[in-house]
């Protein structure tokens, strides 16, 4: 469970348009190649003999988000892919232009695709777009409906079609893709079929533990001397005042915020002071994100306000009515998804996240999930567990035949984001890399706490000298 809002940018405002509103969504038109083309599925993708509706929207307002949810789910796609974090990630980390694409049929949405466009306007570099959320989400996909009676590479050729119709010529930059997503294929076959040459990166690790039927199952798997030592470590816990196992955070937020949004919103707010205090006094907390401060703090708070019940997963353990450790995961409608957790230093002795992480577990196999995916990352603590492990994958698309300096403008932009999965190729480089960044890291959180701690004294000293000037008569 890592927080994966890291290395995001401040949101770039937009100006507003000439009516001072946003514009509405509108229908494109038939674009790119509309005869036979080399790749199945590709040819006619916008003709109205389809029957497809393609609708584009430059901004979030407005946007379908309760058929999103639903489409997401019917998908099997993580909460990341769903409105309520996307929205949230881009509001308070993202930059560049939201690019939305619906495609229907009788009026029945079939696919959604969820775009950024970066460097588009007078004095801008050329055109570049990336799926909604790109740098704050640890998976990312265009989503179809797996029971459409179009198939999914058309529904795919479409949406891109409808990109290419609104930003012609522009560079794509597609991270974060399950290697197993139907997008990778589909988005290459149409770059082949639109003239676009397509490069594939391997670019995160992911594990996930595979839960068995029943919790009977699952302690057996642990063995005696994990259960023992469990045992004994809660009783370890518990000799440090008042234990109090709290499974669900967020427990009546919802009903509240229908009846009092304002104590509901205070609530929240109080809560989030609390998971913030948390991480505070993590024993590595120096080199931590936190994850509930500044602008990621910001983003959950969004999430959590405005995700549907029980997709945000809350847990935590309090001590003498302190919270002492909590997890956060998010809920899907295949996995449960383990996005960050933490513990104060003080009862680190007695391994909570440990406590936590075995609870959650156990809590995940009751719902019916068969996986807790432990998310992107190569942290010691998930090779501890028998795990299954995949990829992410980035899917660059760049316009082929173009004239030599072109070309090289269009690969140097592209390289400029991309190589650091570039470097990973190379196990070494890699390693290397990491080495650096985690160094840097340590320098940067070094440098905040070295600036805060001057500030506390000049503070303290301004306090002091007040105190000590005598008073006027």
């Amino acid at each position: 469970m890592v927080d994966a809002l890291t290395g995001a940018t401040a949101p770039v405002p937009r100006a507003p348009g000439a009516t001072g509103g946003e514009p509405p969504a509108r229908p494109t038109g038939s674009t790119g190649t509309t005869g036979t083309t080399g790749t199945p599925g590709l040819a006619l993708v916008l003709d109205p003999a389809e029957g497809l509706q393609v609708g584009v929207r430059r901004t979030l307002e407005g946007a379908p988000v309760p058929e999103w949810r639903v489409l997401a789910v019917r998908g099997g796609h993580p909460p990341f892919c769903g409105p309520d974090w996307l929205r949230a990630v881009h509001t308070h980390l993202g930059a560049g232009e939201p690019l939305l694409v619906s495609v229907r049929r009788q009026g029945r949405l079939l696919a959604f695709g969820a775009f950024t466009v970066l460097g588009a306007g007078p004095g801008g570099h050329r055109p570049l777009v990336t799926l909604l959320g790109a740098g704050g989400s640890d998976y990312a996909s265009v989503l179809t409906d797996p029971d459409s009676p179009v198939p999914a590479v058309r529904l795919l050729a479409a949406v891109l079609d409808a990109v290419l119709a609104e930003v012609p010529g522009a560079l794509f930059d597609l991270e974060q893709v399950l290697e197993d997503d139907a997008l990778l294929e589909a988005a290459a076959g149409w770059a082949a079929a639109r003239g676009y040459t397509a490069r594939r990166l391997r670019q995160a690790t992911v594990h996930a533990v595979r839960l068995p039927a029943t919790v009977a199952e699952h302690d057996a798997a642990l063995g005696q001397h994990a259960r023992h030592e469990e045992r004994r470590q809660w009783r370890r816990l518990a000799e440090r005042g008042e234990l109090v196992v709290v499974d669900d955070l967020l427990d009546g937020l919802a009903p509240l915020r229908e009846t009092d949004p304002a104590a509901a919103d205070a609530r929240l707010a109080a809560l989030l002071a609390e998971l913030a205090a948390v991480d505070a006094a993590h024993p590595r907390a120096a080199r931590r994100r936190e994850p509930w401060r500044g602008a990621s703090g910001r983003t959950l708070a969004q999430f959590l306000r405005t995700a549907p019940r029980g997709v945000a997963q809350l847990s935590g353990l309090r001590l003498d009515g302190h919270l002492v450790a909590y997890a956060f995961c998010l809920a899907g409608p295949r996995a449960l998804h383990g996005y960050v957790q933490s513990y104060r230093a003080e009862v680190a002795a007695t391994g909570p996240g440990t406590l936590l992480l075995l609870r959650v577990r156990r809590r995940a196999l009751l719902s019916g999930y068969a996986e807790l995916d432990l998310l992107r990352g190569e942290e010691a603590y998930k090779r501890r567990f028998e795990r299954t492990t995949r990829h992410t994958t980035r899917l660059t698309l760049a316009p082929a035949g173009r004239e030599l300096l072109p070309a090289a403008l269009d690969r140097a932009l592209l390289l400029r984001r991309t190589y650091r999965d570039e470097l990973h190729r190379s196990r070494r480089l890699g390693r290397s890399v990491d080495a650096l960044s985690t160094a840097g890291e340590a320098v940067r959180a070094g440098l905040v706490r070295r600036a805060a701690a001057v500030r506390t004294a000049g503070r303290r000293a301004a306090g002091l000298g007040r105190a000590a000037r005598p008073a006027r008569r």
